[in-house]
């Protein structure tokens, strides 16, 4: 038997989901985004960060391209310009201007790829959550700042079972695999640093 594809091909879920769960809590603790006692300055200045984050990790992802043909359309997945428009809305007049992150995970290899597309796509699952508590807190619904964490709407669970599947599909091996986790925990503490060093982090 090779065991470099004898694991179940769900194994690497089972795997990110466990060997990132520190640097999940970590940032999660960090940002601490159902508070309520979150302040409307506070949570635009983590959309801002955030955006640094994204803008500039989603625009590394898209050069490894060949997503569609692996049932991924990383367009359809943007949320750069999810956090443009909420920031648009909450009144910043240049979201261009904001500062962008430099240091970030590896990503140039299609398991460390989607290793990075696991946190972002994971966040995507939390924000409906967070969604749901900034309209309690501050008051926002997705067409007055709070279009990012609400991000796919109805389309979560389905967009949720897309990802499963490709990555499922494509880090298979347990060197795959290995790659797909480290770029996923780095994915974790690059924007934990991120968010801390710009005051995001509460």
């Amino acid at each position: 038997m090779n065991l470099e594809t004898s694991q179940s091909p769900s194994s690497i879920l089972a795997r990110l989901r466990s060997e990132t769960r520190p640097e999940h809590d970590a940032i999660e603790a960090a940002l601490d985004l159902t508070s309520e006692t979150l302040t409307l300055h506070e949570y635009r200045r983590t959309l801002e960060r955030s955006y640094g984050f994204y803008f500039s990790l989603e625009a590394g992802l898209a050069h490894v391209g060949g997503w569609k043909e692996r049932g991924l359309d990383l367009t359809q997945r943007q949320k750069a310009p999810l956090l443009e428009a909420d920031l648009r809305a909450l009144g910043a007049a240049d979201v261009t201007a904001l500062p962008l992150c430099n240091d970030l995970p590896p990503h140039g290899t299609l398991p460390a790829a989607l290793g990075c597309v696991y946190v972002m796509e994971g966040a995507t699952l939390g924000g409906q959550v967070i969604s749901k508590a900034v309209a309690k807190s501050l008051g926002l619904t997705p067409e007055t700042g709070g279009r990012f964490f609400h991000s796919y709407g109805d389309r979560t669970g389905s967009m949720w079972q897309a990802f499963r599947t490709a990555i499922s599909t494509h880090v298979v091996t347990i060197a795959d695999q290995d790659e797909a986790v480290a770029a996923a925990k780095a994915t974790f503490q690059s924007l934990h640093r991120w968010m801390s060093a710009g005051g995001a982090a509460r």
